[in-house]
């Protein structure tokens, strides 16, 4: 740094960051001086060399203050030292043995920590398999409880069709009887022909197999077995079997037209179906059921009438009845009758079978 260097430079702060740092390694005998210095620089000079020379002076004054310490310290005696010395080494070789010792349960914590591990490992296995098993389970469980809702639901609805069904008289349900003008109707079918009303015989035969049809239903329903007689419902084609002789079958349909004398097997039918339906009448009697079965019409024969007796006396009510001239009866056989009497007698037979139908409804 030279003195002729211009005073403006002075306030400059890079001009005296580079004087401070050049002061510095001149203090610290790392520059030299071959140049005259400044007054400023001088003074900055002086006053740090004189903070390094305070700071020398303390540290000596340190030392000599240890070294009098020492000097005046007692000199403690060799075999003490050596007895400390040796005291000290065993007491470092039983920190060595203690320190052996805590390496080796840290082996075996280690050993065991790793085991623990492995267990761990093995149960967040185990967990996590049991995890997917209650999953699984759960899953099944919420299947089952859903299939044994829908098997509740369709069970209530098995139950409640089930009261429907049995509130549910399945004879009035097949088996509508009632009548149409003159005729009497089973389940739509007309039974019996006018001279102004020419019921096709198709109709009439149709009639015919749903009133067998029905009868043969309500012995079933009482277990009974007819005498003398097979009833077999066969639709338009129904026809009454004889026991005694199984090849002789009496139709229980008809053709019309002209019939000779002696072709009477469509008479002997319907005569032989009266004398069923009065064997089902004597069977609930004989049977003692609960409600007794009354018919509004006596059969005897090919004949039916006359109202039927009710209560104990009906037998004798009957014979007396029977006797009686006032009586009105109608032949249910065809020969030798008028289509209007046999009508009648037809209508008086379903009106029974109706009766019936009722007393098996209660």
């Amino acid at each position: 740094m030279l003195t002729g260097e211009g005073q403006l430079k002075m306030d400059d702060l890079s001009y005296r960051l580079k004087v401070t740092s050049q002061l510095f390694d001149i203090m610290s005998g790392h520059g030299e001086i071959d140049h005259p210095l400044c007054q400023e620089c001088t003074d900055i000079m002086m006053k740090q060399m004189e903070e390094q020379l305070a700071a020398s002076e303390r540290e000596l004054n340190t030392y000599k203050k240890f070294l009098d310490d020492l000097e005046k310290a007692p000199v403690e005696d060799e075999d003490e030292l050596q007895a400390e010395l040796d005291k000290l080494l065993l007491l470092e070789k039983e920190r060595k043995r203690e320190l052996d010792e805590v390496e080796r349960s840290r082996e075996q914590v280690s050993k065991d920590l790793a085991d623990v591990m492995q267990e761990q490992q093995r149960l967040e296995m185990h967990e996590k398999q049991y995890l997917k098993e209650l999953c699984e389970q759960q899953f099944q469980e919420r299947s089952l409880m859903d299939e044994q809702q829908s098997v509740d639901s369709q069970l209530q609805l098995a139950q409640s069709h089930l009261q429907t069904l049995e509130r549910t008289n399945i004879f009035n349900f097949c088996f509508h009887i009632w009548h149409q003008g003159h005729f009497a109707t089973i389940n739509g079918f007309r039974l019996g022909r006018l001279p102004s009303v020419p019921v096709d015989w198709s109709e009439i035969n149709i009639a015919w197999g749903q009133a067998a049809l029905l009868l043969a239903s309500l012995a079933r329903h009482i277990n009974l077995q007819f005498k003398d007689y097979r009833l077999v419902p066969y639709g338009n084609m129904s026809y009454i079997e004889t026991l005694k002789d199984k090849r002789r079958h009496l139709p229980l349909y008809g053709t019309g037209g002209i019939k000779f004398f002696w072709d009477t097997k469509f008479d002997t039918a319907m005569v032989a179906f009266l004398e069923l339906m009065n064997q089902l009448k004597q069977a609930v009697e004989a049977r003692g059921y609960p409600k007794e079965l009354k018919f509004p019409y006596l059969m005897e024969g090919d004949k039916i009438g006359e109202a039927a007796p009710t209560g104990r006396h009906a037998r004798a009510d009957s014979d007396e009845m029977s006797d009686s001239s006032k009586a009105k009866k109608y032949s249910i056989k065809t020969q030798f009758n008028s289509e209007e009497q046999w009508t009648k007698a037809l209508k008086y037979m379903l009106t029974n079978l109706k009766w019936a139908l009722t007393w098996v409804s209660v």
